[in-house]
Order: C-alpha cells, then sequence, then structure tokens
C-alpha cells in the first residue's frame, strides 16, 4: 500500500510541474531544481526527482551542457518545423492505416470531432485545443503501437502550450472544425488518399501559423 502511495503522489507531482510549465508559470530556460520544487510542492526531494526525470523525458526539460542544471525547454523556428516532420511520417502513416481500422477506431475519431464540434458550440477553446489532439492521437492510434502512439503523445506536449496560444489568439473557427469533420468523413469513406491530402495542408498551415505567429528572428519560445 505504501508503494501505490508514493506512485501516486510521484505522479500527482509530475503532472503538477507540467502544467507549471505548460501555464507559463515556469518561463522558457529557467532553472528548475530538486530543492526548489520541493519546496514549492511540499514533497520530499526524492519524488520530484521522479517528476523531473519523467518530464526531462518528455522533453519539457533539458539539462544544460555547461551547468548540468535542469532549464525548461525552449524551441526554436528548426525546432518547430522538425517536429512536424515528424509529426506527418506519424499521421499520414496512421491515414494509411486507417483501412483496416475497426468500427471501434473509427468511432473514436468521430468521438475527438464531435468534441471539437461541441467546443465551438460552448466556445471553449481549452476544450478545442484537447479534442484536437485527440483527433491526431486516435489518427497515430490506427497504427496500432503503442511505441508510435507514445511518440507521437510526446510532440504534441511539446507543443501544447504554442497551439494553444495559437488558438486563443485566432479564436475558435467553424473553418477548422469543418476541415476536420471532412477528413473524418474522407477516412470513413476509406478515402484514404484524399483523407491524406486534407491531413497534410491542415499540418502545414498550422506549422506555418506557428513560425509566422511565434516565432521571431532570434527569439525562443517555450514547447
Amino acid at each position: 500500500m505504501n508503494k501505490i502511495q508514493r506512485t501516486t503522489t510521484a505522479e500527482l507531482s509530475t503532472t503538477a510541474l507540467r502544467q507549471l510549465i505548460l501555464n507559463g508559470d515556469i518561463v522558457p530556460g529557467a532553472r528548475v531544481t530538486e530543492d526548489a520544487m520541493a519546496q514549492e510542492l511540499g514533497i520530499s526531494r526524492a519524488t520530484v526527482r521522479q517528476a523531473l526525470n519523467t518530464l526531462v523525458n518528455e522533453g519539457l526539460l533539458v539539462r544544460n551542457p555547461a551547468t548540468r542544471v535542469l532549464e525548461v525547454t525552449s524551441l526554436d523556428a528548426d525546432d518547430i518545423s522538425e517536429i512536424y516532420r515528424a509529426r506527418k511520417v506519424l499521421e499520414l502513416a496512421g491515414v494509411d492505416a486507417s483501412r483496416n481500422a475497426s468500427g471501434s477506431e473509427l468511432a473514436g475519431l468521430q468521438r475527438a470531432v464531435d468534441g471539437m464540434r461541441e467546443a465551438v458550440e460552448n466556445d471553449d477553446i481549452f476544450a478545442f485545443v484537447q479534442a484536437d489532439s485527440q483527433c491526431h492521437a486516435r489518427t497515430v492510434g490506427f497504427l496500432r503501437s503503442q511505441i508510435l502512439s507514445q511518440t507521437h503523445k510526446d510532440l504534441m506536449t511539446r507543443l501544447s502550450l504554442v497551439i494553444a496560444r495559437q488558438e486563443a489568439d485566432e479564436h475558435i473557427t467553424s473553418h477548422g472544425l469543418a476541415q476536420h469533420e471532412e477528413f473524418c468523413r474522407l477516412v470513413q469513406a476509406g478515402q484514404v488518399n484524399e483523407a491524406k491530402a486534407n491531413l497534410a495542408e491542415r499540418l502545414d498551415e498550422a506549422e506555418q501559423g506557428l513560425l509566422s505567429h511565434n516565432i521571431r528572428p532570434g527569439m525562443r519560445i517555450n514547447l
């Protein structure tokens, strides 16, 4: 029972630290130490160490090569483009795999799109971003690979704050929802090539939108 409690505390601590980073409470490039986080969260250094290791694996924290101190990750334009290249490989492969998708897998994609529609109706930006991310995760899920799904999840985690800011600035639009609804329809109809074209166009637009909106010469962004 004690072991279960320690694991739960570590998971809760990881979630708390992750949110501090994603919310911008801990800024890009800021140092993150065991002592400071243990005091901030009121937990042991050992528990904080587990949480920090998890966030390093997720790519939210990196170790400064000179000082060896952990810092909140910063991304430049090349990093953003590299992440999108990886996303395209995984997600377009997922669309190919949708040819063999089960009814329940296709229903999962539909639920994600339905979540986006509900978020638009409620003008809920956070829910829209979450449902949008789930739609892409369901697409990679057609590959039926836990390793590839985890890789995609890690990529999306690094992009999550940037994507959330973009959506918040431009507001939820019916156009974005319509694109996803069309994508879902194409996948369900087995029109794989058309679905891939739809997805590739959206990913290109998202990448260029993030780069033009968030990246300026000499500027770095978190996540």
